[in-house]
């Protein structure tokens, strides 16, 4: 018989969650350098490796030091994929170590608010790695899941996570060593996007937990030993408190892809609008802009640019179904119900990079840019506005391209403002630019 644990008031982990990772109403440059330096101290680094939905994770023993002890995790959550552990002490600051399976390496550099570098795959692929100061509750954790469903996990800073699974959603809390908390109720994407082996099987797993419990991704058995098992943990689409209406935000199985939905009837017409991208550059980069009336819960629409497909259900606890783009088979995608500032944008870049938006539904954001870095706001139609410092991942990954040039684009924005994605140029025609909005909340 399950017994659900109590779930700490949300009312008052909200309050936590609208002001952990902003800067208060200083959007100042300087503000973004204080913002870093503070979390910095913190010693835990959280960010992903270029062109793949792979997280990375380091823990600094003696953080400050000429050479500090270093433990790293590099894991994307999905059957068969990358779990590799790394630990040793850095030289100076640069480090370079081969993975405890001994079939990775990474090297890298060590500043005060970032640490960056490459990582080399067991298949020889080599990859672009960036990682900035995260949160408090962020980190590595041992997570032990049970037959019964239910999750007990600690971090390597003594932050701690529980939560129970119930079919696809996972229910629970992350409290970090200070004693903040940060809930969570995740989607598992193995379950929502038919992964070939289902998530949070029972199991010891290590874990990535991201900033506030944003996303969490891990492998089970004996990563350290470099002997990971088959077993995996995929969370991420947390849901919003209070979703907009009509508006959805997900992903797509085993790519970069992501997607927005906003579904509204104006003028007595029900519209459908979807938007999906993944941010990185032509010629690879995928742009697709979806719309036409629907009538039911059931569709299938072919992209402004004719290249694509999309079809889908329309259900309570989001939309699914399949998506085609160009050159590519087709592959299952699912979006939940969204809030907190998520939307389609219309989004101006102003001279100094400077970021200013209106949703369709009234959402707005507002940031200011500084050396790959930005800080801000983003507003939900009511009003309730939720604190952002995020990466350009244009400058984050060395895309050979900059981002957020100034000009006009249309975007999505995930909840809070974890992602703005975009480009320039008529998207809602099926030309689109080739300039690119790809901002990623790290913080």
């Amino acid at each position: 018989m399950r017994v659900r644990r109590p779930i700490p008031a949300l009312a008052a982990v909200l309050v936590l969650v609208a002001t952990a990772c902003g800067g208060g109403d200083d959007d100042t440059p300087n503000a973004i350098d204080q913002r870093l330096e503070d979390l910095a101290s913190a010693g835990v680094y959280i960010g992903g490796v270029a062109f793949t939905n792979t997280l990375v994770a380091i823990h600094y023993d003696g953080q400050g030091k000429p050479s500090p002890g270093m433990r790293m995790f590099v894991v994307d959550g999905s059957p068969g994929g990358a779990a590799e552990w790394f630990e040793g002490k850095a030289n100076g600051n640069t480090f370079k170590f081969t993975s405890a399976a001994g079939k990775a390496t990474v090297e890298g550099t060590i500043e005060r608010t970032e640490t960056d570098g490459t990582i080399t795959f067991a298949d020889g692929s080599k990859r672009v790695f960036f990682t900035r100061p995260a949160g408090h509750g962020a980190g590595i954790f041992d997570i032990t899941v049970d037959g019964a469903g239910m999750w007990t996990g600690k971090s390597l800073d003594g932050s701690t996570l529980d939560a129970d699974q119930a079919g696809p959603i996972v229910d629970g809390f992350v409290r970090s060593a200070s004693g903040e908390m940060y809930r969570f109720k995740h989607n598992d994407l193995s379950r929502r996007l038919m992964y070939s082996r289902q998530g949070g099987q029972a199991d010891s797993y290590v874990a990535i937990v991201t900033r506030q419990g944003t996303e969490i991704v891990g492998r089970g058995g004996n990563v350290r030993g470099g002997k990971p098992s088959e077993n995996l943990i995929a969370l991420d689409l947390a849901a919003s408190p209070t979703p907009t209406p009509g508006v959805y935000y997900g992903r797509v199985a085993m790519t970069t892809d992501k997607l927005a939905f906003d579904i509204n009837t104006v003028n007595g017409v029900r519209t459908l609008r979807a938007y999906v991208s993944d941010a990185e550059p032509e010629p690879a980069g995928d742009i697709e802009w979806f719309v036409a009336p629907v009538s039911g819960t059931t569709f299938t629409l072919t992209s402004a640019s004719k290249a694509a497909r999309i079809e889908g259900t329309i259900a309570a606890d989001g939309v699914s179904g399949m998506l085609t783009l160009p050159d590519q088979p087709a592959r299952r995608y699912f979006a939940g119900p969204a809030g907190e500032g998520a939307g389609i944008y219309d989004v101006t870049v102003a001279g100094d990079r400077s970021h200013a938006g209106t949703s369709l539904e009234g959402g707005k954001l507002q940031l200011t840019y500084q050396n790959g870095m930005v800080m801000g706001k983003v507003t939900d139609p009511t009003g309730a506005s939720v604190d952002l410092l995020g990466a350009d991942l244009t400058e984050a990954y060395k895309y050979g391209i900059e981002g957020s040039m100034p000009g006009t684009y249309v975007a999505f924005a995930a909840p809070r403002g974890r992602f703005l994605i975009g480009r320039n140029g008529d998207v809602r025609g099926g030309s689109a630019g080739l300039n690119i909005i790809g901002l990623d909340k790290k913080c």
